[in-house]
């Protein structure tokens, strides 16, 4: 299984030569990550307010176009294994997203305090939450291009072959 890199999976699915049980292992390690990321999301709490809620309707947005975007770079109608390729991609896509979570999630809880002040902010509240905002937004946005990077190479290697 590869963690961190993409382009040797990217390599070995373009030759479909994934093994059901390293592709079961693909799977389970993708939904740990997803299970991670929610509690690690849950840990830093949630406040229920219209920035929640717009970031819910953002980022199922920015799912639902990369969804599509991946489904296109994989070949549309015409690809193959399109769910095991983008199960695949998304470990180590995953590993490198929660790792830059937690370092980001680190400053914003070891700087917080000092650079959230009332002196430089009017509401040092609702700006830690529109900036902490933007960063999962980023994420959201750097995984899917990640995932359709990733889809072009094996799609790249399949045409090479």
């Amino acid at each position: 299984m590869y963690f961190w890199k993409i382009k040797p999976l990217a390599k070995q699915l373009s030759l479909n030569n994934m093994p059901e049980r390293t592709g079961m292992h693909y799977l389970l390690a993708s939904f740990l990550l997803i299970l991670f990321s929610t509690y690690y999301a849950l840990w830093w709490g949630v406040v229920r307010d219209w920035v929640f809620y717009s970031e819910i309707i953002v980022l199922s947005v920015i799912n639902i176009f990369g969804c599509i975007k991946a489904f296109e770079a994989n070949g549309a109608d015409d690809s193959n294994s399109f769910v095991l390729r983008v199960i695949c991609l998304s470990v180590p896509i995953s590993v490198r997203i929660n790792l830059y979570s937690i370092i980001i999630g680190m400053i914003f809880y070891l700087t917080s305090e000092s650079v959230f002040t009332e002196i430089g902010f009017a509401d040092p509240v609702r700006a830690y939450t529109i900036i902490t905002y933007t960063v999962f937004v980023g994420l959201n946005i750097y995984f899917w291009w990640l995932v359709v990077y990733g889809l072009n190479k094996v799609t790249g290697y399949e045409r090479a072959t």
